[in-house]
Parts: structure tokens; C-alpha cells; sequence
């Protein structure tokens, strides 16, 4: 069919470029995930205790058997598994922070068995040769969506995935408060928990091609740096690198889970937002105890690009504020 001339305009959008260009595009990296398990024959595939519960959920949609793996407050693992040539390792890479601990340690013992999710670590750029999975989603404004970057030869070819219906919670956002639109959000999540394998939408990839990246990363980069010069002194976790990281959050890891939970309800009653990452750790009877407290102690404070200094101060100062009363 040949390209429609005149007629009504679309979304605008500037005409940018692909982060990761030659990566394949999904509905959602879980769904890269199923798709790369299936295409490779995978039997078994090694997961952390500490990490979404869709990622297992996919990999036994995918047939393949899981086993757990224990890390420390490093989030770097106690002991490297031995892997049989159908098995996989996936390493989650914690909060976009652990690229050394990939290049110099999992990557050259694991080579091609080796899965690196970068859900948490968008710009991480994939190491020669090493499968990797992105969630931009997380990072940035659009409903859905997913690369695998280095994928092994197979058939790739899915169905295009249709994303009209799922920007509702972001343009709502726009236009009202986001307490208004969390229903909607939550919805399109379980949509996704549900949705087959397909291929990222039109809709999806121009929106992640028109970004700014560079200005992303770049104020990500500073908002860290500035909640770590002001907190760091009170954080359990002292994995940051030295040099600038455009991560996920900055994760602050207090010492008990009734502090955390008691600045959380703080910080929301101020309309200030803090995810629970992945509670169900708590409650699974396998979890080691470094995982539990990760899942029950950790607030993953925001720094992303729609904030500035003055917000990074505000944040800092109430929690430093509630830190030294509960």
C-alpha cells in the first residue's frame, strides 16, 4: 500500500534517532525475553532471588526450567554457577550501576551464555556479542515497548504490536494530576503481563526515536551526583561509581523495613512518589536475607529528566528531614 499524501495530521514528533539501532524491537522486554528463550532452545536459564516476578513468569512460558542465584550488597553474585551449553545466566543490571561488574566479570566468563537485563540500566550501552534486554519504558514516556540488542541468529518475525490504547495514562498525565490516571497506568501493565509476544508498535518506536537522549542521560547524571552528595553518608548500599551514571533512581537502603515504609508513606502524603521494587521477594520462602532486605529496606528515590536541582533538594531535604525522626 502505498504512503497516504495529505489528510489530517499525526502526533507530531521531531525526527530523531534509535539508541540501540540495530536492537529488535518488542511489545516489552519479557516478551524479548520469551522469544529469545524459545529461538535458542534455552533449558534452563539462572535468575537472582532479587528481581521482577515477570521475568520468571516469562522464562517458564518460554519451557525453560529456572534456578536461583544469590548476590550480595554489592549486588554483584556470591558464586558464579557453572552453566551446561543449554543453560543461560541472566544478571540484572541493579539500577543501571553495575556495568564494571558486567564487562570485567560476567561477561568474560560467560560469553554467549550470558543475558544481561538492562531494564534498569537503559543507557548501558551492550557489550560485543552479549544478548541484552531494555525496558525504555522505565526511563522514559511510552506506554509499552522493548529491544534485545545482540540477538542470535533465528526467525525473529513477529506481528506488529498495536499501542493506541495505552497512551492514555500518559497524555492524561499531562493534562492532570497522576493520581487520576494510575488506574489507567496499572492497567496497561497488566495488559502487557497478558499480551503475546509482538513486535514494538509504530506508535512506540517513533515516539522512543524523537527523545532527546543526550539531555536525558545528562540530567540524570547530575541528579544522582546531587542526591548522593547529600545522602550518601546515610545509605546502606555504597555501590555508586566514580564516574557520571545516568541510572535508574538513586536506591537508598535504609535499615529497617518499618523506616522505610515509614518515610515512604511520608514522602507520598507530600505527593512524592517511591515504587516498592519487587516485595514478593519478602514473602518467598527461598529468598536469602540480602534479598529481603533489599526488597523491604530500599527506596529508589527519582532522578529522572524532569527534574531539576531544585526538585533533587526538596527530595534531600525531606528525607533527611524524616531520617532523623523515625
Amino acid at each position: 500500500m502505498p504512503d497516504a499524501i495529505g489528510g489530517y495530521f499525526e502526533l507530531e514528533l521531531r525526527q530523531g534517532y534509535s539508541l540501540y539501532e540495530q536492537a529488535l524491537g518488542f511489545n516489552s522486554a519479557r516478551s524479548a525475553l520469551k522469544v529469545l528463550l524459545r529461538n535458542i532452545g534455552a533449558r534452563r536459564l539462572h535468575l537472582p532471588h532479587y528481581i521482577c516476578r515477570a521475568v520468571p513468569d516469562a522464562a517458564h512460558a518460554a519451557g525453560a526450567h529456572v534456578a536461583r542465584y544469590a548476590i550480595n550488597l554489592q549486588l554483584e553474585l556470591e558464586q558464579l554457577p557453572e552453566l551446561q551449553p543449554d543453560e543461560l545466566l541472566l544478571y540484572v543490571n541493579y539500577f543501571g550501576l553495575k556495568d564494571r561488574y558486567i564487562s570485567d566479570v560476567l561477561a568474560p566468563h560467560y560469553r554467549d551464555r550470558l543475558v544481561v537485563d538492562n531494564s534498569q540500566g537503559l543507557f548501558s550501552a551492550p557489550l560485543p556479542g552479549i544478548k541484552t534486554l531494555y525496558s525504555p519504558r522505565k526511563f522514559v514516556g511510552v506506554p509499552d515497548g522493548g529491544w534485545l540488542a545482540n540477538a542470535p541468529p533465528g526467525e525473529w518475525q513477529l506481528p506488529q504490536s498495536q499501542s493506541t490504547a495505552h497512551f492514555g495514562a500518559l497524555l492524561g498525565r499531562l493534562e492532570g494530576a497522576p493520581e487520576q490516571y494510575y488506574a489507567a497506568f496499572q492497567n496497561v501493565e497488566t495488559q502487557l503481563d497478558q499480551a503475546p509476544a509482538t513486535a514494538m508498535s509504530n506508535s512506540t518506536r517513533r515516539v522512543l526515536d524523537s527523545l532527546d537522549y543526550p539531555a536525558i542521560s545528562a540530567r540524570r547524571e547530575a541528579n544522582l551526583a546531587l542526591l548522593e552528595q547529600s545522602l550518601g553518608s546515610r545509605n546502606q548500599l555504597d555501590i555508586l561509581p566514580a564516574m557520571p551514571t545516568a541510572a535508574l533512581c538513586y536506591p537508598l537502603l535504609l535499615h529497617t523495613p518499618a523506616q522505610a515504609q515509614a518515610i515512604r508513606q511520608r514522602l507520598l502524603a507530600e505527593r512524592i512518589f517511591i515504587p516498592c521494587y519487587w516485595q514478593e521477594v519478602v514473602g518467598e520462602p527461598d529468598s536469602p536475607n540480602v534479598e529481603k532486605q533489599l526488597a523491604s529496606c530500599l527506596l529508589p528515590l527519582p532522578i529522572d529528566q524532569r527534574y531539576d536541582a531544585t526538585h533533587m533538594e526538596r527530595l534531600a531535604d525531606r528525607v533527611s528531614t524524616l531520617l532523623a525522626t523515625t
